[in-house]
Protein backbone atom coordinates (compact mmCIF):
# COMPACT_ATOMS: atom_id res chain seq x y z
CA UNK A 1 0.00 0.00 0.00
CA UNK A 2 1.42 3.11 -1.39
CA UNK A 3 1.18 6.53 0.78
CA UNK A 4 -1.00 7.91 -1.66
CA UNK A 5 -3.98 5.84 -0.51
CA UNK A 6 -4.20 7.28 2.86
CA UNK A 7 -6.15 10.01 1.34
CA UNK A 8 -8.59 7.30 0.68
CA UNK A 9 -8.14 5.27 3.64
CA UNK A 10 -8.94 8.74 5.61
CA UNK A 11 -12.44 9.54 3.88
CA UNK A 12 -13.64 5.90 4.90
CA UNK A 13 -12.55 5.72 8.01
CA UNK A 14 -15.09 9.22 8.33
CA UNK A 15 -17.71 7.74 6.85
CA UNK A 16 -17.21 5.07 9.08
CA UNK A 17 -17.23 7.46 12.18
CA UNK A 18 -19.80 10.13 10.80
CA UNK A 19 -17.13 12.66 10.49
CA UNK A 20 -16.37 15.32 8.26
CA UNK A 21 -12.81 15.84 6.74
CA UNK A 22 -13.87 19.35 8.27
CA UNK A 23 -13.66 17.82 11.69
CA UNK A 24 -10.71 16.07 11.49
CA UNK A 25 -8.90 19.25 10.40
CA UNK A 26 -10.60 21.01 13.29
CA UNK A 27 -9.74 18.47 15.52
CA UNK A 28 -5.79 19.14 13.98
CA UNK A 29 -6.16 23.39 14.25
CA UNK A 30 -5.32 22.79 10.58
CA UNK A 31 -7.22 25.07 7.72
CA UNK A 32 -9.58 22.20 5.94
CA UNK A 33 -8.40 23.33 2.78
CA UNK A 34 -4.65 22.11 3.08
CA UNK A 35 -5.65 18.33 5.37
CA UNK A 36 -6.17 16.35 1.67
CA UNK A 37 -3.02 18.36 0.06
CA UNK A 38 -0.84 17.43 3.36
CA UNK A 39 -1.46 14.01 3.09
CA UNK A 40 -0.78 13.36 -0.63
CA UNK A 41 2.63 12.11 -1.79
CA UNK A 42 4.56 11.05 0.92
CA UNK A 43 3.56 12.55 4.18
CA UNK A 44 5.29 13.32 7.35
CA UNK A 45 5.18 11.24 10.04
CA UNK A 46 4.03 13.49 12.30
CA UNK A 47 1.32 14.89 10.05
CA UNK A 48 0.26 11.05 10.13
CA UNK A 49 0.26 11.14 13.56
CA UNK A 50 -1.75 14.45 14.01
CA UNK A 51 -4.73 12.63 11.72
CA UNK A 52 -4.47 9.59 14.17
CA UNK A 53 -4.88 11.40 17.06
CA UNK A 54 -7.61 13.36 15.41
CA UNK A 55 -9.72 10.44 14.73
CA UNK A 56 -8.51 8.86 17.57
CA UNK A 57 -7.02 5.46 15.90
CA UNK A 58 -3.51 3.69 15.32
CA UNK A 59 -1.22 5.12 12.43
CA UNK A 60 -1.39 1.51 11.52
CA UNK A 61 -5.11 1.76 10.98
CA UNK A 62 -4.42 4.99 9.08
CA UNK A 63 -2.25 3.15 6.44
CA UNK A 64 -4.07 -0.36 6.15
CA UNK A 65 -7.33 0.27 7.50
CA UNK A 66 -7.24 -3.64 8.79
CA UNK A 67 -4.01 -3.37 11.71
CA UNK A 68 -5.03 -6.76 12.44
CA UNK A 69 -4.09 -8.14 9.21
CA UNK A 70 -0.94 -5.84 9.05
CA UNK A 71 2.20 -8.01 9.07
CA UNK A 72 4.82 -6.02 8.12
CA UNK A 73 5.84 -2.33 6.66
CA UNK A 74 8.39 -1.74 4.15
CA UNK A 75 10.36 1.47 3.17
CA UNK A 76 11.30 1.38 -0.22
CA UNK A 77 13.03 4.82 -1.19
CA UNK A 78 10.96 6.95 1.04
CA UNK A 79 7.62 4.98 0.79
CA UNK A 80 6.18 3.32 3.28
CA UNK A 81 4.65 -0.36 1.41
CA UNK A 82 2.29 -2.58 3.67
CA UNK A 83 4.00 -5.76 3.45
CA UNK A 84 1.08 -8.90 3.99
CA UNK A 85 3.16 -11.91 2.62
CA UNK A 86 6.44 -11.20 3.05
CA UNK A 87 9.20 -13.01 0.89
CA UNK A 88 11.38 -15.58 2.48
CA UNK A 89 14.04 -13.15 2.66
CA UNK A 90 12.27 -10.42 4.15
CA UNK A 91 13.38 -9.17 7.94
CA UNK A 92 9.96 -8.98 9.76
CA UNK A 93 9.64 -6.45 12.60
CA UNK A 94 7.80 -6.88 15.67
CA UNK A 95 5.61 -3.24 16.22
CA UNK A 96 5.13 -2.07 19.61
CA UNK A 97 1.59 -0.01 19.46
CA UNK A 98 1.91 -0.31 23.48
CA UNK A 99 4.56 1.25 25.37
CA UNK A 100 4.04 -0.70 28.30
CA UNK A 101 5.15 -3.60 26.18
CA UNK A 102 7.92 -1.92 24.51
CA UNK A 103 9.53 -0.97 27.98
CA UNK A 104 8.86 -4.67 29.22
CA UNK A 105 10.65 -6.20 26.52
CA UNK A 106 13.68 -3.73 26.64
CA UNK A 107 14.26 -4.01 30.17
CA UNK A 108 13.97 -7.91 30.04
CA UNK A 109 16.55 -7.95 27.14
CA UNK A 110 19.16 -5.73 29.00
CA UNK A 111 18.67 -7.66 32.13
CA UNK A 112 19.12 -11.02 30.25
CA UNK A 113 22.18 -10.27 28.54
CA UNK A 114 23.96 -8.31 30.79
CA UNK A 115 22.68 -11.37 33.44
CA UNK A 116 24.18 -13.81 31.21
CA UNK A 117 27.10 -12.17 29.72
CA UNK A 118 26.41 -12.71 25.98
CA UNK A 119 26.45 -10.23 22.61
CA UNK A 120 22.82 -10.11 21.22
CA UNK A 121 20.47 -7.44 19.09
CA UNK A 122 17.04 -6.68 19.14
CA UNK A 123 15.17 -4.79 16.32
CA UNK A 124 11.49 -3.77 16.48
CA UNK A 125 9.22 -0.75 15.55
CA UNK A 126 7.17 1.87 16.99
CA UNK A 127 4.37 2.66 15.75
CA UNK A 128 5.61 6.21 14.91
CA UNK A 129 7.19 4.18 12.40
CA UNK A 130 10.58 4.94 14.78
CA UNK A 131 12.83 1.69 14.14
CA UNK A 132 15.68 0.76 16.10
CA UNK A 133 18.04 -2.05 16.97
CA UNK A 134 19.61 -1.80 20.33
CA UNK A 135 23.23 -4.07 20.50
CA UNK A 136 25.02 -5.42 23.70
CA UNK A 137 28.94 -5.93 23.07
CA UNK A 138 29.68 -8.60 26.00
CA UNK A 139 33.25 -7.67 25.48
CA UNK A 140 33.40 -4.57 25.51
CA UNK A 141 30.93 -3.97 28.35
CA UNK A 142 28.65 -1.73 25.46
CA UNK A 143 25.25 -1.07 24.62
CA UNK A 144 24.84 0.36 21.23
CA UNK A 145 21.21 2.29 19.97
CA UNK A 146 20.65 2.44 16.33
CA UNK A 147 17.62 4.02 15.58
CA UNK A 148 16.23 5.64 12.46
CA UNK A 149 12.73 7.27 10.97
CA UNK A 150 11.22 6.44 7.46
CA UNK A 151 12.80 9.44 5.90
CA UNK A 152 16.38 8.35 6.06
CA UNK A 153 17.32 10.14 9.40
CA UNK A 154 19.43 7.95 11.79
CA UNK A 155 21.07 8.52 14.87
CA UNK A 156 23.73 5.71 16.98
CA UNK A 157 24.29 6.21 20.44
CA UNK A 158 26.44 3.73 23.09
CA UNK A 159 26.15 3.31 26.76
CA UNK A 160 29.61 1.89 28.12
CA UNK A 161 29.12 0.00 31.99
CA UNK A 162 31.64 2.38 32.90
CA UNK A 163 28.99 5.59 33.07
CA UNK A 164 26.60 3.39 34.36
CA UNK A 165 27.51 1.31 37.09
CA UNK A 166 27.66 0.65 40.77
CA UNK A 167 30.95 1.10 42.04
CA UNK A 168 32.13 -0.44 45.24
CA UNK A 169 35.37 0.72 47.15
CA UNK A 170 37.43 -2.30 45.82
CA UNK A 171 35.90 -2.34 42.20
CA UNK A 172 38.09 -2.22 39.02
CA UNK A 173 37.20 -1.86 35.59
CA UNK A 174 36.96 -5.39 34.90
CA UNK A 175 34.90 -6.10 38.13
CA UNK A 176 32.27 -3.33 37.85
CA UNK A 177 28.28 -4.00 37.58
CA UNK A 178 26.23 -2.48 35.64
CA UNK A 179 23.44 -0.51 37.65
CA UNK A 180 20.18 -2.28 35.49
CA UNK A 181 17.87 0.46 36.57
CA UNK A 182 19.68 3.06 34.91
CA UNK A 183 20.84 1.92 31.96
CA UNK A 184 17.80 0.46 31.44
CA UNK A 185 15.54 3.59 32.07
CA UNK A 186 18.74 6.04 29.44
CA UNK A 187 17.75 3.47 26.77
CA UNK A 188 14.25 3.45 27.36
CA UNK A 189 14.02 7.08 27.35
CA UNK A 190 16.22 7.88 24.47
CA UNK A 191 14.15 5.65 22.36
CA UNK A 192 11.01 7.29 23.33
CA UNK A 193 11.83 10.73 23.53
CA UNK A 194 15.34 12.17 23.25
CA UNK A 195 16.20 10.83 20.21
CA UNK A 196 13.05 11.30 18.33
CA UNK A 197 13.40 14.82 19.01
CA UNK A 198 16.96 15.12 18.35
CA UNK A 199 16.13 13.47 14.76
CA UNK A 200 13.02 15.22 14.38
CA UNK A 201 14.95 18.83 14.67
CA UNK A 202 17.39 17.69 12.01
Amino acid sequence: MEMDSIVKNLKDICRAKGLKLTDVANRMGVDPSNLLSSIKGNPKLSTLQDIANALQISVSELLTMRPEKATGIAFIEGKVYQVSKPAANVVQLPVYERYSDFRDDIQKFIADNIENGTSNSKMAMLETFEVFCLTYDADNGRFILSLCFGDGNMLTMGYDKLEFCNWREDDTDDTVEWNLHDITQEIINDIEGAVPQILQSK
